[in-house]
């Protein structure tokens, strides 16, 4: 395989590496701050609880990738 071409595989695999981590980490934080909010629900028989939850969870995964974003500029 020529060089020029072991170059182009390794950036384009290590930009979808990052990519689907960035993803992953905004998926799993609303995902868990929802599944706090809804058992914090379940327990307390109130719903503000899971609204909140989520949007923590949202406002986490946004930090998490606005954090990752940056350290990937360096």
């Amino acid at each position: 395989m020529r060089e020029d071409t072991k170059k182009f595989l390794k950036e384009l695999f290590s930009g979808g590496y990052r990519a689907s981590a960035i993803g992953f980490a905004l998926v799993f934080a609303i995902l868990i701050g929802g599944g706090v909010g809804y058992w914090l629900s379940e327990q307390f028989d109130n719903m503000a609880f899971f609204y909140i939850g989520l949007i923590l969870g949202i406002i986490a995964g946004f930090r998490n990738v606005y954090l990752m974003g940056k350290r990937t500029k360096m």
